[in-house]
This record gives C-alpha cells, structure tokens and sequence, in this order.
C-alpha cells in the first residue's frame, strides 16, 4: 500500500514516523508499508530460513528489520539475509544490496520490483518464499543475466558453496 505520491530521498524517508503495525519500505522513490504484522507461519519460515543460513553465515546473518539503503530512493528490509564479507556500511547502515536476501510473502504482497532492485544494487541471490503455499522461487544473478529457479524439493545455494535448502526443513 503506498502512501505517497511523489518520489521521496531516503533522507525524507528516514525523518517519517514509523507505522505500527507493518514496516516500512522505499522502493524507487516510493514509501511502501508491508501490512499487516507478520502471521505465526511468517515468522516460523523466517525463523527456520534465518537458522539455516547462520549455521554457515553466523555473524553476517541478518533478521527482519535490518535495512540495506541502496541509492537514493530505495531501502528494503528482507525477512533474512546475509551482508557481503565486506558489505559496504556508513555510520548506520548497510549500503548496496545483501549477498542473499530472502523474502518471504504477506498476503497481497508484490516483489517483482524488489527483486530487480536487489540485483541492481548487487545481490547474488534473492529467495521468495509463500508460506500459504509452502514454495520457494530462488533468482541466482550468474554474470549479466539472473536465472529463475522454482524450488520442488530442494535448493542447492551458489551465494552459500553449495548450501542445500530443503523445503521440509523451512516449512517444519
């Protein structure tokens, strides 16, 4: 749901006050609230997924609400994700897009922009998971061109050397 209708600079986003419920997002100029607070099943895939990916990730495994800026316009939080080794970062916050981001749906939920913003700003890999649905669509960027993948059993990660994803693991 927007609620502007002219582009807004991170700067003018980062001064709004922060809607309860939901979180906030900036998507090409756009002030977009993600609504509403995420379900039991939401937060059990981000749980398992955040699990999954800090077993090998640790410390640069991320939680929802951890924002990546990327340009002027645009500042997404995915539900998990993890920073670059060397994540570009100013005083408060990281700069570019996350090595992986995982996005998991709210009902009515749109993410084609995002994605794309996420391989503009530099991301390898950008997972979208429906917890209604129990499935996974994985993008991996391989040089200029970002390949689709829908997930059926498992996902073996290039972001992570290898990593497998079972969906019976994320959808416990």
């Amino acid at each position: 749901m927007s609620i502007s209708t002219r582009l807004m600079t991170f700067a003018e986003f980062e001064q709004l006050p922060y809607p309860d419920p939901g979180k906030m997002e900036l998507v090409n100029g756009e002030v977009v609230i993600v609504m509403p607070p995420p379900e039991l099943a939401h937060q059990k895939v981000a749980r398992a997924t955040f699990l999954i990916l800090a077993a090998r990730f640790q410390d640069r495994t991320w939680f929802d609400h951890t924002g990546y800026r990327m340009g002027p316009g645009n500042w997404l939080e995915p539900d998990v994700s993890v920073s670059w080794p060397d994540q570009q970062q100013d005083e408060k916050y990281f700069l570019g897009a996350p090595m992986i981001a995982v996005e998991i749906l709210s009902p009515g939920e749109e993410t084609e922009e995002k994605v794309a913003l996420y391989f503009a700003h530099g991301a390898r890999e950008v997972w979208v998971i429906n917890p209604r649905k129990k499935t996974m669509s994985a993008y991996v960027s391989r040089g200029e061109s970002v390949v689709f993948q829908q997930v059926m059993d498992e996902f073996r990660s290039e972001a992570a050397d290898g990593l497998v994803i079972r969906l019976s693991d994320v959808f416990r």
